[in-house]
This record gives structure tokens, sequence and C-alpha cells, in this order.
């Protein structure tokens, strides 16, 4: 029941969710305030949003710390690998830091009254994305942007918020968080190789796969095996063991967490359009399901729902938080459906803003907003030449906008 309540019920929906998730954490939050000062209060809510860019220094810092101290006075002893791999690694720590530094720093890019015109250029699919209004900034919604409540910015071509980055990711700094991930990658991979042909050597050095070891406590000779080995290793290089260990697992889900925003990024999809899609598949499938078991058994006529198909299985998506690893709750899914109306939920559509790989990796690495169309039609804006009032913003969508590939 806490489960249900606490994670899976929608708060909007259901009162006792709408209690424990949003009134008790809410009265807790007043109390605090009350007793240490709003003063307080807003300097811990600004550490907590820097924590995870203060354990990202820790882990990093404190790993290349290891590496320079210890490390490198290993390599130079060995015989397995060259000294040269010392400058190299002052090279790869100082694209690691800048990197870093210079995503934590690149705006995504934020929609206002006055540079939505910059960042217009999208067609609503009227699917994923429809004309309607931003509820909490009250401007237009264009299409692939979302309010993000992290940073309190509508945000154009919304992919995540990353908190090792404290800053959301958008159109115009997607390319530098791609950036970020592929020199951390590097780094992982390269430090795990440079350790390991540190400790490998010592293996061979002192040809501890074929020595004998005496046990501390009975004082019995064993023979050497690779649990002995690895933990004669560990207990005589801890550090670098650790930081070996330490870079061995992140290459790998960093690795996976690259290709995986290289997949997206070749559909021309962000991580919110991604699990949205997901959603969406989910929801086709189990319309697509009722409506034809329905049929089969004669309860419904071939042509029913006509009209509202696609469009009314898309009006059961909603926005969430989206973070590095997917939506922050149990899924982008509303109820817009009745449980006991059935339809035809019509063909699954595709991407339409799908305009082939090489397109797709172009618009990553020169965002559109940067480009002389997006520029022109900004400067218009502030001549008076474009625009639209308030009251049209709803119900006006402008036909300048480059039509994407048609799936």
């Amino acid at each position: 029941i806490c489960t249900y309540v606490c994670i899976v019920a929608d708060p909007d929906e259901s009162p006792a969710a709408r209690f424990f998730v949003g009134t008790i954490p809410s009265l807790i939050y007043s109390g605090v305030e009350h007793l240490f000062g709003k003063r307080i209060i807003s300097k811990i809510e600004k550490f907590l949003d820097r924590s995870l860019q203060i354990a990202y220094l820790i882990v990093v810092l404190g790993s290349w710390s290891i590496v320079f101290a210890y490390g490198y006075p290993a390599i130079k002893k060995s015989r397995y690998i060259s000294t040269n791999h010392q400058y190299a690694g002052y090279i790869v720590f100082i694209m690691c830091m800048s990197s870093w530094h210079y995503a934590c720093q690149k705006s995504p890019g934020h929609i206002t009254n006055r540079t939505l015109p910059l960042f217009d250029h999208y067609q609503y699919d009227n699917l994923l994305y429809t004309n309607r209004l931003c509820p909490t900034t009250k401007i237009r919604k264009l299409a692939r942007s979302k309010y993000d409540r992290f940073s309190k910015k509508h945000v154009p071509r919304f992919d995540h918020f990353c908190g090792w980055l404290n800053q959301a990711i958008g159109e115009q700094n997607y390319r530098w968080f791609l950036l970020f991930l592929i020199v951390h990658v590097f780094m992982c991979f390269y430090g795990s190789w440079a350790l390991g042909r540190v400790l490998y050597g010592e293996v061979l050095e002192k040809n501890l796969l074929n020595a004998t070891f005496f046990n501390a406590v009975t004082g019995a000779e064993v023979k050497a095996d690779y649990f002995i080995i690895f933990h004669y290793l560990f207990m005589k290089y801890f550090q670098i063991c650790g930081v070996f260990i330490l870079m061995s697992v992140m290459s790998v889900v960093l690795g996976v967490f690259l290709m995986f925003h290289l997949y997206i990024t070749s559909r021309n999809m962000t991580t919110n359009e991604f699990f949205k899609w997901q959603s969406f598949r989910r929801l086709h499938r189990k319309e697509k399901y009722k409506f034809e078991k329905a049929q089969a058994e004669g309860k419904i006529s071939s042509d029913n729902g006509i009209g509202s198909k696609v469009e009314s299985v898309s009006k059961q998506l909603s926005d969430v938080d989206i973070g590095c690893t997917g939506p922050m709750v149990a899924g982008p899914v509303q109820e817009g459906i009745q449980e006991d109306e059935t339809i035809d939920p019509g063909l699954l559509p595709g991407n339409i803003y799908d305009n082939g790989i090489i397109l797709n990796f172009y618009e990553i690495i020169f965002p559109l907003s940067y480009r002389g169309e997006a520029i022109e039609r900004f400067n218009l804006s502030l001549n008076g030449g474009y625009g639209e009032s308030n009251d049209e913003q709803n119900d006006h969508v402008h036909d300048h906008r480059p039509k994407p590939k048609s799936i």
C-alpha cells in the first residue's frame, strides 16, 4: 500500500497520494523552515542542488590524486608500460576537467516571450507535442520543449536534467554533454588499461602465477591461483586496485550510457521523447489489443473510433521530470481513455523529426538556433516583424518552420 500511495499513484488523482507526497512533505518543510529560518534553508537547498557536482569532484579528483601519487611512481618502475603515459595522463586529466566545467557552464537555451522566435524550428507532431500554452510560463509551448522545474526554465529541445552537471540538457548544450560523455568514457577505458598494465607487469615481474604463498595464520603453503594473486595485489597496491576497479566498472556504465545517447541522436530523439515513445507504444498496443478483441467478439464495427484514433491514445501522455536514467516517477502516463471505451488507435505513427543519421548528428553539432534562419527570425522579432500576442499564442502555428522528413 505504501509503495502504491507514495510511488505509483498519481497525486492529482489520488487524495491519499496527494496527502503523503504533497501535504506531509510541505508540513515538514514548513516546520523545518520555521525552526531554522529561510536563510539557512536556502543555503541548504543550494548545497543539495550541487550535491552530485560535489560528489563528482570528490570521486574524480580523489581518483586522479591516487593516480598521480601512487600510479605514476608504479608506471615509472614498470617495464611493461611506457613512461610517456605519465604525460598523456596529464592531458587526459585536463580534458576531463575541462569538458565537465564547460558542460556545467553552457546553457541549454531558455525560451521566453523574447527568445521564442529563436527556437521556433519544429512542427508539432500532434502526438508527443501539441500547440498549447505552457501551464507554468504561460507562453506557447514549442514542439520538443519542456519546462524544467529544477532550473525553473523552459528549455528548447529538452533532453533531461543532469545532476552531475547541475544543468538542464537541451538544444544549445547537448553537444557539450555528448563531448563530456565521450571524454569520460575514454578516460575510464584508458585509465583501466594503464593501471591494468601496471598490475599485470607486477604479476609477470614476480612470476606470481607460479609462486607459492604462505597462509599467515596456519603457515601452510598455498599454490597460487587467480583469487590469491588478486588478493596479494589488492593488499600491496590497495589504492591502485581501488581506482582500477572503479574505472573498469565506470567504463562499462558510461559506455552503455554513451551508446544510448548516440542511438537516440541517430534517431533524432531526446531522452524525454524516448521514454514518451515507449509509453505511447505501450498504450497503442493496449488499445489495439482491446479493439481487435472487441471486434472479434462482434461488439464493435471496424470503423468504430474513427476520428479519435492515435490522438486519443496520445492524450494519455503527460510531461514528467526526466533525469539521466529516465522518468523520475512511475511513467509519463495519465488516464485519457475510460476503461470501458474501445477505439481503433490506427497505425503506429513514426518520428517526424528523424531526418537520417547524418542530418540528425549535424543538427546536434550545429544547433538550429545558431543558424542564419533562426537568427534572422529573432532579429525580425526585435523589429516587430515577427511575433504573436498572448491571445494568439494558443491557436497560431507559424508556417515558416522547416518541414521535417515524413515517416
